[in-house]
């Protein structure tokens, strides 16, 4: 029997010892070493399986990469149901140094689906955004 693993690129389940991708014809060792780690862990967002997912939005949020913020979003909204993965990815925008593209991608969650992940991107953006913050009003 045949070990398998699957493409980094496709995400299809491909024979361990196969170096060139049969469905989409990826030269992996080559794709392994010419892309950037941060660019590999931004294309697993879109691996379906949640596992994976995760590994990368737990790595995304402690590097720190500007280059995270959307992506992470844009991976929360492709999975709507999974609240876990969601929660996990505004901790890890959270973890993300302040910028305009972080604030969108916060701003882009507010709209989520799902009523935590819309509140946690809610509560982070106000702990860090003080034109957000509530104010006090007074009488």
């Amino acid at each position: 029997m045949t070990a398998l693993t699957y493409c980094p690129v496709c995400f299809k389940e491909i024979p361990s010892e196969k170096c060139i991708c049969p469905f989409c014809m990826t030269d992996i060792r080559v794709w392994s070493r010419s892309t950037p780690y941060t660019s590999r862990l931004v294309h697993a967002l879109e691996n379906p399986h949640s596992e994976v997912r995760m590994g990368s939005i737990l790595s995304l949020g402690r590097r720190g990469d500007l280059a995270a913020d959307c992506p992470l979003a844009d991976c929360a909204l492709r999975w709507p149901t999974d609240v876990v993965q969601g929660l996990e990815i505004v901790r890890a925008i959270d973890l993300l140094p302040s910028s305009p593209e972080r604030r969108e991608a916060l701003e882009r969650l507010i709209l989520h689906p799902s009523r935590p992940i819309r509140r946690a991107a809610e509560e982070t953006l106000r702990g860090f955004e003080p034109s957000l913050r509530p104010t006090k009003q007074k009488l």
